[in-house]
């Protein structure tokens, strides 16, 4: 029970990391059209760019941009707080930002006073974060707060304290405690963090010398941790910290994929890294645009012929947001709860795309934080192709890709005869169609398949998940009625209630 327990407390934690990492479109399209359109070359070819209305207009673009990429890890000590509060979230998130704050100047001011920080002169890991000179500590520094302040928010939100200061009873003495809890907080990392940062730059060296089969590994591991929900465990270091690369652009140290690559991106003649993009998800572009689709096609063509036109709306539903934006867990799951194999060779498949983009230096990331696949193949391939993205690889490795997932999947099916969307008998019943059709129904059959109302104490929704804490999970129907009744693509049971795949619908259901 308790590594339930913890494996639960471990998927709430990435969904909440999410929230930050969902934030990242907007400022990596930003940072990516005002970089393309600020280019010298495409000035040069189009002068008109070079006019002082478009240099206002792609300047302000990328700073715009660049307020979300420079501040990640406030962001995630603001999310974190805010996501795993019970009740109060304000002033839980406002915690969060004054405990992270806090913890950064107590830090900064003790090392300045030790002479570790030199105002004018800092070192790699030292810079200034919201006007406070202190150690960097990336996402790690913001996930600790978060963590610290959720935990001293539910445990004292609804204190009564003694007459003489009960002006701080209940949410006011969240900001209060806060801000002590950080300052030794603060203290502590200004001992324990040095270390770290050197470990994380052996790290990051080691990873970077592994080369093509680290990219593999780093690939492969990121998909078989998405049906766990604990895949962003996977990706996020090497966003955020120097476990993805330190390099010095324009004069500037920056470390973290992200950050390298959004430098990389705002300095002109700064070219493209692939011991950097490889942790950008330039692997996901190759399957996500080319070889899931061409999954998709084998599911279609390998289902029964009285259900290809519904599998047809199905596959053509998932492929949209998984080519386009590189949204790829509703077409996944589709496959994965049925044919648990076909998602084996999938993650097999997945890791090749990165070891292959890495053979052959193709620097077009495909990660939300910079638009998806597709946005980034614009914006960062084709208009960065002088920076060395390498864009026109897309061609032969995709078309590499689509069909070998076509064969392979097709081949896979009809051999085990895997029951993909399509191959049973009667996939869905007129009334089950009747049931999604009138809204109502569906709802009042979705709650008394958990129980009841009754029995639901709490309601959320991640990307592709419909999430229900339950009084009793044992009042909940099997899964089979959940995929059959109620066209959920499976459902993960845990210890405090359920989880139903819905996704892109599941933010719909929970609302």
């Amino acid at each position: 029970m308790k590594k339930e327990k913890m494996l639960e407390t471990f998927q709430k934690l990435g969904k909440v990391l999410m929230a930050p990492v969902l934030i990242l479109p907007i400022s990596g399209i930003l940072v990516g059209v005002g970089s393309a359109f600020s280019n010298p070359n495409l000035i040069k070819a189009v002068p008109f760019l070079g006019s002082n209305l478009f240099v206002y207009l792609f300047t302000i673009m990328k700073d715009a941009g660049n307020v979300v990429n420079n501040h990640i890890p406030v962001i995630f000590a603001i999310s974190i707080a805010y996501g795993f509060a019970k009740s109060e979230k304000g002033t839980a998130a406002l915690s969060g930002f004054l405990g992270y704050m806090t913890m950064n100047a107590v830090m900064g001011s003790f090392l300045t006073l030790l002479g570790t920080i030199t105002p004018e002169e800092l070192l790699i890991g030292q810079r200034s974060i919201l006007g406070i000179l202190t150690l960097d500590t990336g996402v790690f520094g913001g996930i600790i707060i978060g963590l610290i302040v959720s935990y001293l928010h539910n445990k004292y939100y609804k204190i009564e304290l003694p007459s003489v200061i009960s002006l701080f009873n209940g949410t006011r003495f969240i900001p209060a405690i806060t801000i002590l809890v950080s300052s030794f907080v603060g203290l502590a990392m200004a001992f324990i963090f040095p270390p770290i940062q050197n470990a994380l730059n052996l790290s990051s060296e080691f990873i970077v010398a592994t080369g093509s089969l680290g990219s593999f590994a780093y690939g492969t591991m990121e998909r078989l941790l998405l049906p766990f929900g604990l895949h962003h465990f996977i990706y996020l270091p090497f966003f955020f910290t120097s476990l993805g690369g330190t390099e010095e652009i324009g004069g500037q140290v920056v470390e973290g994929a992200v950050n390298i690559y959004n430098a990389i991106l705002n300095t002109p003649g700064a070219q493209f890294d692939i011991s950097v993009s490889r942790f950008l998800m330039n692997g996901k572009v190759i399957f996500a645009m080319f070889g899931l689709p061409g999954a998709a096609l084998a599911m279609h063509k390998t289902s029964l012929p009285e259900n290809r036109k519904r599998v047809a709306s199905l596959m053509i539903a998932a492929v949209i947001p998984c080519a386009l934006m590189g949204i790829s867990e509703p077409l996944e799951y589709s496959f994965l709860f049925v044919a648990p194999a076909l998602f084996g060779i999938h993650a097999i498949l997945s890791g090749l795309a990165y070891f292959l983009t890495y053979i052959v230096s193709f620097n077009v990331v495909g990660s939300a934080s910079f638009g998806g696949p597709f946005m980034s193949l614009i914006f960062n391939g084709i208009l960065g192709a002088d920076k060395g993205s390498s864009w026109l690889w897309v061609f032969p490795l995709g078309a590499l890709y689509f069909f070998s997932y076509y064969f392979i999947f097709k081949f896979a099916i009809v051999k085990w005869d895997l029951k993909t969307p399509g191959r049973e008998k009667e996939v869905i019943n007129d009334s089950t169609e009747s049931i999604e059709n009138n809204e109502d129904d569906f709802l009042e059959t979705l709650v008394l398949a958990v129980g009841g109302k009754e029995n639901i104490t709490k309601v959320e929704a991640c990307f592709t998940r419909l999430r229900l804490t339950l009084e009793d999970p044992k009042k909940v129907e099997d899964s089979e009625f959940f995929k059959t009744t109620l066209k959920a693509n499976g459902t993960v049971n845990v210890p405090s209630g359920i989880q139903i795949i819905y996704g892109n619908k599941a933010a719909v259901y929970k609302t």
